[in-house]
């Protein structure tokens, strides 16, 4: 049986809080029509997550590469006006300077070569993820449900294999998007904006995992193709299929990347 004083407060800092944060805003804010609400509540629902479970790490200025995470959520907020034209520049630059925010702390022990390498990579990823969810444009609530899906395997996998903080901010974040995608109201509610934000900052999280807890890149780059292969199936699939056919599509390579957690832990000597 779990230990108690192990689950509770992991309960209450990765499921309660960012539920409650979430699921407060977006019914605070429910008639509205607007494009910010939903990224709004998936930002405060891991900020608040975040300020309860590493609070007590936390320094200004940044001593660790996770003391920027608020500077990453700052940043992803900026979805919310980078979708107001169909231009590619502001997603670009916006992942951009994500990626830098959460690579650049390794500087010293990668050098510079490889940084910037990372940087680059991480950026086409998450432009790659943005831009071919928010295609899908009929299936705002589905593309919710579907980064919520790959951020709480993610969380899962990496508590499993590789850091439990990170486990932790990941599974908020799947919390915060879930209550998005059962909360929400029609596609304003989680359209590009809202993709964008969750894809930044899941994002910012799987690289922290790959560049600071070793969390393996074959399972990154499978987390990714798991948003690609969604985005994919919904704009293939007509009608009301496109949903399941993306949330099914989006869950096999989560499934594979828990499956190869629990192995590497096995081998590791793990229980």
């Amino acid at each position: 049986m779990p230990d108690p004083s192990f689950l509770l407060p992991l309960l209450l800092q990765s499921l309660l809080i960012p539920a409650a944060v979430s699921g407060a805003i977006l019914l605070l804010f429910s008639a509205s029509h607007r494009v910010w609400p939903a990224p709004l509540a998936v930002a405060a629902g891991l900020l608040a997550s975040y300020i309860a479970t590493f609070h007590a790490q936390w320094s200004f200025p940044p001593h660790q590469a996770l003391d920027w995470l608020p500077l990453v959520l700052a940043l992803a907020l900026g979805a919310i006006a980078a979708t107001r034209s169909e231009a590619l520049g502001p997603r670009v630059l916006l992942a951009l300077l994500v990626a830098a925010v959460a690579a650049m702390p390794a500087l010293g022990s990668n050098g510079m070569g490889k940084t910037v390498l990372v940087i680059v990579a991480v950026a086409v990823l998450i432009t790659a993820a943005w831009t071919s969810l928010s295609a899908a444009r009929a299936h705002g609530q589905a593309a919710a449900l579907i980064l919520a899906i790959v951020a709480g395997g993610a969380g899962l996998a990496l508590m499993i294999d590789a850091s439990q903080l990170l486990g932790q901010l990941c599974g908020a974040l799947g919390v915060a998007l879930f209550v998005c995608a059962l909360l929400g109201r029609g596609r304003m509610h989680f359209g590009p904006a809202g993709i964008g934000l969750a894809t930044l900052v899941l994002g910012a999280l799987l690289a922290y995992a790959h560049i600071y807890a070793g969390f393996s890149l074959l399972m990154v780059l499978l987390l990714a193709g798991a948003l690609l292969a969604a985005s994919l199936a919904m704009q293939r699939v007509s009608g009301p299929r496109a949903p399941v056919a993306g949330v099914v599509i989006a869950a096999l390579p989560v499934i594979a990347v828990i499956g190869l957690a629990i192995k590497a832990m096995q081998d590791s000597g793990g229980y």
